[in-house]
């Protein structure tokens, strides 16, 4: 009997034992730790640059202190801190600088995310010596026939007192993709052209202005036409009415004058009368969303979160033949930026989540759809764009003693 009641006597110490042990790993403090993803506050301008519709390597992208160069692709990223507007310039020898592109972190930007911004950059212009005494015809790829040039200049004689220098440069200006919701009837650009004199004189007589028809077989073509001039050098987006354009069948293009006594070294910018209808901004498109759970381990530990972002727009349109629809994809592509197409951008962020606590994210990506209108050859052209913006990345750290299947919204 006494063997027995030591035998339970032990029994009872080993189980309170095991009692104080238990409770020992239960008062554990957990390991917390500052998320570096969290404190170290930066967002992202990602884009793509293409000249002739093709991916454009070695540019020289800069903001601020940034700097990138594209690659292969065409594609860039660069890194910024601040909530505001930043001002981008892309560099490349042989083409003209894109000076005065503008993009914008808005105030109620996540941190990590990340904003679109494509670009189209144009070739300078073969510069072409006129004789004051001989007509000229001057194209962007130096002087040669209107049939087969982006733009031309016809010179005649006299139109300058002395022999000059002049250079034709067509190009795009970057428009905002982040418009204000509703419907615009506006007239959109499809080409810029830079005029550039070594003699800054004024015209003696008119001269013809040509800017080609995007459908070869110029069956089709845009109804309404209007030229603009650049009113101030200096200023991003100055422009006035200059006058009205009529489309010639002969040489396929759209014919302006620039009249006697204006100054060569001139931007114009031929314009498209068009109704666009944008869509407020949508994030319903999950690109990525989860959690990572660290839950009862109560050291700290690193996750990683990739995710592929999407870029650039895309259009949908039905009932138009192909000539028209060449037309539509050239007057939007002007205003979009860049060329027709979605591609993609992978990142991977690192976080440390604490001990005992749930990591939740979500990566939903930013776009807008549009409807733009035109008159083609008489009729009516519709054509839809959808456009990604950018990309929001939100997340959360949560302690698992909180939990309760938490989400993000």
């Amino acid at each position: 009997m006494r063997t027995n009641k030591f035998f339970k006597t032990g029994l009872l110490l080993f189980v309170a034992s095991l009692g104080l042990i238990s409770c020992g790993d239960d008062d554990k403090e957990p390991e917390i730790v500052i998320d570096p993803v969290s404190e170290n506050v930066e967002y992202y301008i990602e884009g793509k640059v293409v000249a002739d519709n093709a991916a454009l390597e070695g540019v020289s992208v800069t903001v601020g202190e940034a700097t990138a160069t594209t690659d292969e692709n065409g594609q860039y990223s660069l890194t910024v801190k601040d909530k505001k507007t930043y001002t981008v310039s892309f560099a490349k020898k042989g083409y003209k600088t894109v000076s005065d592109a503008s993009v914008e972190i808005a105030k109620n930007a996540t941190n990590k995310s990340l904003i679109a911004l494509n670009v189209t950059m144009s070739k300078e212009g073969v510069p072409v010596t006129v004789n004051p005494e001989e007509e000229a015809v001057i194209t962007d790829k130096g002087e040669g026939e209107i049939k087969g040039a982006t733009s031309a200049l016809i010179v005649p004689a006299g139109a300058v007192s002395a022999t000059t220098d002049i250079a034709l440069t067509p190009y795009w200006e970057v428009s905002a993709i982040n418009e204000t919701p509703g419907v615009k009837k506006e007239a959109v650009a499809i080409l810029n052209i830079a005029i550039t004199s070594s003699q800054d004189v004024a015209l003696n007589e008119n001269v013809d202005l040509f800017v080609a028809n995007t459908d070869l077989s110029g069956t089709y073509y845009f109804d309404e036409v209007e030229v603009y001039e650049k009113a101030n050098a200096r200023a991003i987006g100055d422009w006035k009415k200059y006058a009205d354009a009529t489309f010639d069948k002969e040489t396929n293009s759209y014919h302006a004058v620039i009249e006697k006594g204006s100054s060569l070294n001139q931007d114009y910018s031929v314009r498209v009368k068009s109704e666009k209808n944008v869509s407020a901004v949508k994030e319903d498109e999950i690109l990525k969303e989860g959690s990572y759970s660290n839950a009862g381990n109560m050291s700290a530990t690193t996750y990683d979160i990739p995710y592929t972002a999407k870029l650039g727009w895309e259009i949908s349109a039905s009932g138009l033949d192909e000539g028209a629809l060449s037309l539509v994809k050239a007057a939007i592509a002007a205003q979009e930026g860049g060329s027709e197409g979605v591609y993609t951008v992978n990142k991977t962020f690192t976080a440390h989540v604490s001990g005992d606590y749930i990591l939740y994210f979500s990566c939903k990506a930013k776009y807008v759809e549009k409807e733009y209108t035109f008159s083609i050859a008489g009729k009516k052209a519709v054509a839809k764009v959808k456009h990604y913006l950018g990309t929001d990345f939100i997340y959360t750290n949560q302690s698992a003693s909180m939990h309760g299947g938490g989400s993000m919204e």
